[in-house]
């Protein structure tokens, strides 16, 4: 009678041991896409952005291929005591040379759907934030805030085999997706008032 009790004991800290591992490996393989919520200390907004970006190659034919340059897109919203703002934050690794930066635009195509956005000029301090939303990985990288409402993000969310292209007055910089951010970008609009 006591061999099984032993043995029981024996078999149960190594099943329980295996489903542990388990749901740990589980765990890591599946990716985040709830948004990031965070508090900006300097200008009391909360800033809810989505937990990974789209991430876009630069073209070759536009590119030497050292150079190509990546575009991450994130969807941002700023809520300052209630009321919500939201941005699409364009990082941009190798940014065309500009004399007057409201000339630029962004093209968003995707899904038989063109989107051309402006960014505004006003400083991050005034949009809600103070520090970058996310590293830039290259020291000539540029930040571009274009407003935007719910209703586009969605509208970019439900895009299929979306392309973007940064427009100046005498450059345009194509980019092909190398990451899909639409989950992220689909949980970002779900939390929105």
């Amino acid at each position: 009678m006591r061999l099984l009790p032993a043995a029981i004991s024996k078999v149960i800290p190594a099943a329980l041991l295996t489903i542990l591992c388990a749901a740990l490996l589980g765990g890591c393989a599946t990716p985040t896409v709830e948004p990031h919520h965070f508090l900006d200390e300097e200008t009391a907004a909360t800033i809810t952005m989505v937990a990974e970006p789209w991430i876009f190659i630069g073209d070759q034919v536009a590119y030497a291929a050292k150079d190509r340059g990546y575009l991450n897109l994130f969807g941002v919203d700023v809520n300052r005591m209630g009321t919500h703002r939201q941005y699409i934050a364009a990082l941009v690794s190798t940014p065309p040379q500009l004399s007057d930066p409201s000339k630029l635009t962004l093209e968003l195509r995707g899904g038989g759907q063109a989107l051309t956005l402006q960014p505004t000029m006003e400083e991050t301090r005034k949009l809600g934030f103070v520090k970058p939303l996310a590293p830039a990985y290259s020291p000539a990288a540029r930040w571009w805030y274009f407003p935007v409402t719910k209703e586009i993000l969605g509208t970019i969310m439900r895009s299929t085999d979306l392309d973007v292209a940064v427009v100046a007055v005498d450059a345009r910089m194509v980019y092909t997706k190398w990451r899909d951010g639409s989950a992220e970008i689909a949980e970002l609009t779900a939390v929105l008032p």
